[in-house]
């Protein structure tokens, strides 16, 4: 007993033998748990593994794409270079006859008067 004031309380001790019992649906509700626990982690899983197959063949495609984009810009430019070639000598033929055309004297007078 102990004495507070003008009151008296009075403690009894604790039962020694006084257990927690557990509900009786407790290891169900672990196992649900313990099941949406793991659904949740295979979603995780699947969805790392999904994000990490995106950006492997997202990677992959790019790089094949600046390969096979580097192969055929070099086969088109190897390909096609008597062209371009033969193109640039035949602009630069008609640029020397116009200019040679343009240099020498006109065989017609020129008087606009006459008709």
């Amino acid at each position: 007993m102990r004495s507070k004031g003008g009151r008296t309380i009075k403690l009894n001790p604790v039962d020694d033998d006084h257990q927690i019992h557990d509900h009786p649906a407790r290891a169900g509700m672990e196992a649900i748990m313990d099941q949406k626990l793991f659904h949740q982690r295979i979603k995780s899983e699947r969805s790392s593994a999904y994000w990490f197959a995106a950006s492997l063949w997202g990677v992959t495609g790019l790089i094949l794409g600046v390969i096979l984009g580097v192969y055929m810009t070099m086969v088109v430019q190897t390909g096609s270079a008597d062209i371009w070639r033969n193109n640039f000598i035949a602009g630069a033929a008609s640029d020397a006859a116009r200019e040679s055309v343009d240099s020498r004297e006109p065989l017609l007078p020129s008087d606009p008067a006459q008709p």
